[in-house]
């Protein structure tokens, strides 16, 4: 007995986008602003320092530059790059670390299985800017239902490929 829904015997089509990756994978860097109840985040090609290190320049660009952030991260390794570091120290943003094998502390992860059974689960999206677009529908519903439509991360709305 498998599967969640009714679907005729015989053999599935093919996930387009998801089954074999033909078209390559891509990172979805998530922010969420705990005041504002507000997720948002880009999606990149890879998950570098660099592509960390350009994320964090347009979450810095979202707030003043007098508020001072604090963001919660595992222990990736591309998180503790220098650079990315000196960045956020010269910028007014301080690091979280969660302890190892404990990233469910972060707040953000209780919202990465709702967009996940929204947005990909039993999705065939035939390329990468579809599932951009979905992504992006479900993030301004979402954000609609928790009344986070003055959230300062509304800035980084946009979801589309962000290329360094």
């Amino acid at each position: 007995m498998g599967g969640a829904s009714w679907y005729p015997k015989g053999k599935p089509v093919r996930h387009r986008a998801t089954y074999r990756r033909l078209q390559g994978v891509e990172q979805f860097l998530g922010f969420y602003d705990i005041h504002a109840d507000c997720l948002a985040g880009q999606v990149r090609k890879r998950k570098t320092w660099r592509d960390m290190l350009a994320c964090f320049r347009k979450l810095r660009g979202c707030y003043p530059p007098s508020c001072r952030l604090y963001v919660v991260m595992d222990n990736l390794k591309v998180h503790k790059k220098a650079e990315v570091q000196a960045y956020m120290a010269s910028h007014g943003m301080e690091p979280v670390w969660t302890p190892t094998e404990a990233s469910w502390l972060n707040a953000i992860e209780a919202h990465f299985g709702p967009m996940k059974t929204f947005v990909v689960n039993n999705s065939d999206d035939p390329d990468h800017e579809t599932r951009r677009r979905r992504i992006h529908r479900y993030l301004t519903w979402r954000n609609k239902q928790h009344h986070a439509s003055s959230c300062p991360l509304r800035q980084l709305r946009r979801i589309r490929l962000e290329e360094h």
